[in-house]
């Protein structure tokens, strides 16, 4: 006779979504939420270290996390500007002026819903 399995056993998590607050967004992150479909500006949205993180965005205690536009880039409380360029070969090199001085962060996009951002492995974060 088999036996059943029990039903004390604790359910499978559920999979956490990678959305962003519904309130309480920056301009810049309105902006970048939807992404770009320009060839070549795929890294253009809200990335996290992983989908909890997408939760946080723009709250006090928000770390790991990279907002990008077209002309911005933010990883903390204040926004970096520069003129960025598409991917080549899945990679970009965004070069840009922030209140400490000159800056430059290696991008690389492996997939729609991915990028790397100096080496650290970022999920798209969706409104």
């Amino acid at each position: 006779m088999a036996m059943e399995a029990s039903s004390s056993e604790a359910p499978a998590p559920a999979a956490v979504e990678a959305k962003l607050p519904s309130t309480g967004l920056s301009g810049d992150t309105a902006i970048a939420a939807p992404g770009n479909a320009t060839d070549g500006f795929g890294y253009v949205g809200v990335w996290a270290k992983d989908a909890a993180g997408c939760g946080q965005i723009d709250q006090p205690s928000a770390t790991g996390y990279a907002v990008i536009t077209g002309s911005t880039f933010r990883d903390g409380p204040a926004a970096c500007y520069g003129n960025f360029g598409g991917l080549a070969d899945g990679k970009a090199s965004l070069a840009m002026g922030c209140s400490s001085g000159p800056r430059t962060v290696a991008v690389e996009q492996s997939t729609p819903d991915a990028l790397t951002i100096d080496g650290v492995a970022m999920v798209r974060c969706k409104p």
